[in-house]
């Protein structure tokens, strides 16, 4: 397995509200994370695309990373 981190943006349905869950793969395991929750679907899966994007962008030089 690389060490490279992989993330997945999901949109889960509970209780009435969409819900952006982040999962992110380590070489160790998995962590699943809840981001936030939306009124409608395509919302929630704006934002996913958004928070997926930015969990794999590189981090640049002086990012402190």
């Amino acid at each position: 397995m690389s060490d490279e981190l992989f993330a997945s943006a999901v949109v889960v349905e509970e209780a009435g509200r969409f819900v952006v869950m982040l999962d992110v793969v380590f070489p160790d395991g998995v962590v699943r994370h809840r981001l936030a929750d939306y009124h409608t679907r395509a919302r929630a899966e704006v934002a996913a695309r958004w928070f997926e994007a930015t969990a794999e962008r590189d981090a640049g030089p002086g990012w402190g990373m």
